[in-house]
Order: structure tokens, then C-alpha cells, then sequence
């Protein structure tokens, strides 16, 4: 984005209470999380002509079981080579290099006695 425009919006009570709830969990602006909430409004709305057209003939005529069948089959050759993959402990940048040394924990630092006021 190049530039920015300021806006007012009104909102539930409730919806609002929620929103800032959840935006200071996350560290999160305001104007971030409306910014993001806009954009994915957009993205779920702003479907080109030739998307809307296929999802109505699609709920229309939805796919025979025959086309399925071949649907799952060409999928299932496609990824028959795969390996299996289950969830483990997330490495850590450290860890993912077997060939570096181990870091060196660098020291606390001591914490500064408070300023005084003037």
C-alpha cells in the first residue's frame, strides 16, 4: 500500500470489546486489525464474474461419482510417492545445523536501579 486513508466506523459494543481483547493479545494496532479484516472481507467478496459462475453450475450440477472416483484415483498417484509425515518437537535455528557449535548463553545483565525523579 502507497498510501493510507483515515476512516470512522461504529461497531457493536460487544464486537468492539472482543476486538480489543484480542488485538492486545496479539500486540496488534487497531488500525492493523480493521486493515486486515477489510482485506479479508474483500478476498471473500470480490470473486471475479467467471469464479461466481462456476460455483453456481458447480452447486447446480456438482461432480458425478464416476468423476470423483477418477478425481480421488489421480490424486492418490499423484502422492502416492510421498512419505508420511507426523508431527514432532519444532527445531530451533540452533538445532538445525548439526555442523555449528553449540551457542554460548551470553551473560545476564545486571538490571539498573531505577532513575531517580527530579
Amino acid at each position: 500500500m502507497t498510501g493510507f486513508t483515515k476512516i470512522a466506523v461504529t461497531v457493536p459494543t460487544a464486537t468492539y470489546t472482543v476486538v480489543e481483547r484480542l488485538r492486545r493479545r496479539l500486540g496488534k494496532s487497531r488500525s492493523a486489525v480493521i486493515a486486515l479484516a477489510l482485506e479479508d472481507w474483500i478476498r471473500a467478496t470480490d470473486v471475479s464474474d467467471d469464479d461466481r459462475r462456476y460455483a453456481e453450475a458447480y452447486a447446480r450440477i456438482p461432480e458425478s461419482p464416476a468423476a470423483l472416483a477418477e478425481i480421488r484415483a489421480v490424486a492418490a498417484e499423484g502422492t502416492s510417492h510421498w512419505q508420511t509425515w507426523e508431527p514432532g518437537a519444532p527445531l530451533r535455528a540452533a538445532e538445525s545445523r548439526s555442523d555449528r557449535a553449540p551457542a554460548k548463553k551470553r551473560p545476564r545483565r545486571a538490571s539498573r536501579a531505577p532513575r531517580p525523579r527530579r
